[in-house]
């Protein structure tokens, strides 16, 4: 690792590998830092070294993904800063940015002449009662588990929620062996049919895409794994851990639960640098805002991926493309007329991404199919704050008001799961002002006092 970058770039998944391979080759000394120890992102979930994960990532879908994660691992001049959580970003000086950086060795500083932040997104948490009992995951923490290494975890899962991929994750437990109780959809199926066949242009124009879903239903029709619709999670329960979940039908016998509703950006070191943001999906969360070469409002930070906005990993891998090479104009590598030439593909591609990122954004949307939050359930479970605490501060205040008289958001996770929920309740409370939600706060992951207290 060197002590200063011309170029960092945070997040080694679609958006950030395709973003290093346009700079590869001119010189510049480039870092990616990564959370996991191998590249490829949650979309490819790399299993570690010492392990062999048979039929790994085999579909279709994944081949072009595939092609460049090996460019990427192949590529030179390229440093892989992987096992690695960036806990802060600042100004350096007047010379780019100083980024504090946690692993194995402790906390570092790393600097960078130019940052560019591609961290993905996360799973929307939805809170309902029983919530925090062992066994209950979002939908990206089970597939997290199966992705790479296919562990199933759980005797017998539920999935629930209301976004598709559910579908997807459901047959990958299959296929490794699980059990899934239930799929269930809070939606209407008439209503999801209905929503897609009112765009059917826009599906056709990436029926590519469809294809996986209907190869997972296939699948889960071939072992009897009921799907169904206009059913929602009611109440989680047990008294140790997940033993039911009670819906608005039925009461299901499992012992772990995947919820989807669908995923939110990465928006933690973007709002901490200063740059401009803009509401996120019908999921919430934030976006950060970009021109069309990916600048924020930030000069020498830049945004690719999901972290703009949550589209897929194919629309990532375009934006790092577009990055990258808006990142070469920046540094005078290219003539913007040259780079307009070169990207002018992937703008056409992206731009087909997102036209079906948007239908399955509707299709997935959760307005309105929320659980019911009980006096008792935890919203801020990092604090343990329950809704009875934050309902009766609600009335006029803003986010960051109810989080210094609940400590609701002031946990580890630094409320990256619990603010979409607050916000809801803000504006559930009659609030007509949009509310901007939590500053966002040195760290920005979960760190060691220890290693606070001796950096190097």
């Amino acid at each position: 690792m060197a002590e200063r970058y011309d170029l960092v770039i945070v997040g080694g998944g679609p958006a950030g590998q395709a973003a290093a391979l346009a700079l590869e080759g001119n010189g510049l000394a480039i870092g990616v830092i990564d959370e996991q120890l191998r590249p490829g992102g949650q979309i490819l979930r790399q299993p570690p070294r010492e392990f062999s994960v048979a039929s790994w990532m085999t579909g279709k879908v994944y081949a072009p993904l595939l092609k460049q994660l090996r460019q990427f691992e192949a590529a030179t001049g390229i440093d892989w800063l992987g096992g690695r959580s960036v806990l802060g970003l600042a100004p350096d000086a007047g010379h780019g940015f100083a980024l504090t950086v946690s692993g194995r060795d402790g906390v570092e500083t790393i600097r960078a002449s130019r940052v560019l932040l591609a961290t993905g997104c996360q799973d929307l948490a939805v809170p309902l009662p029983g919530w925090t009992l062992p066994g209950v995951y979002t939908a990206g923490g089970i597939q997290a588990f199966v992705k790479s290494q296919q562990i199933v975890p759980g005797n017998r899962i539920v999935m629930a929620g209301t976004h598709p991929l559910q579908l997807l994750i459901a047959a990958q437990i299959v296929a490794s062996g699980g059990t899934v109780a239930a799929v269930l959809f809070a939606q209407k199926r008439r209503t999801m049919m209905r929503q897609l066949a009112g765009h059917a242009l826009k599906a056709a124009r990436e029926a590519s895409a469809l294809l996986p879903a209907g190869a997972a239903m296939a699948l889960l029709q071939r072992h009897r794994v009921p799907v169904r619709y206009g059913e929602s999670p009611v109440a989680i329960l047990g008294k140790d851990r997940v033993e039911s979940l009670r819906s608005t039908e039925r009461e299901i016998a499992c012992d772990a639960i995947g919820l989807c509703y669908g995923f939110v950006p990465q928006s933690a070191l973007p709002r901490m640098a200063g740059a401009d943001m803009i509401a996120g999906s019908r999921a919430g969360g934030w976006s950060t805002e970009c021109d069309a070469w990916f600048r924020t409002s930030v000069a020498g930070l830049y945004a690719a991926g999901e972290t703009t906005g949550v589209a897929g990993a194919a629309a990532a891998r375009t934006a790092g493309t577009i990055a990258g090479t808006g990142i070469a104009i920046d540094f005078g590598l290219v003539s913007e007329e040259e780079a307009t030439s070169r990207v002018s593909h992937a703008r056409s591609e992206r731009a087909r991404h997102l036209e079906f990122a948007d239908l399955l954004d509707t299709i997935a949307d959760p307005s309105g199919h929320f659980p019911r939050i009980e006096a008792e359930t935890i919203v801020c479970r990092c604090e343990d704050v329950p809704s009875a605490t934050i309902t009766p501060l609600l009335d006029g205040r803003s986010a960051n008001a109810v989080k210094l008289a609940s400590r609701c958001g002031m946990g580890l996770c630094q409320g990256r799961n619990c603010e979409p929920t607050l916000l809801r309740l803000l504006a559930g409370s009659g609030r007509t002002d949009e509310d901007n939600g939590f500053t966002a706060r040195f760290p920005a992951r979960p760190v060691m006092l220890g290693d606070l207290a001796a950096p190097k």
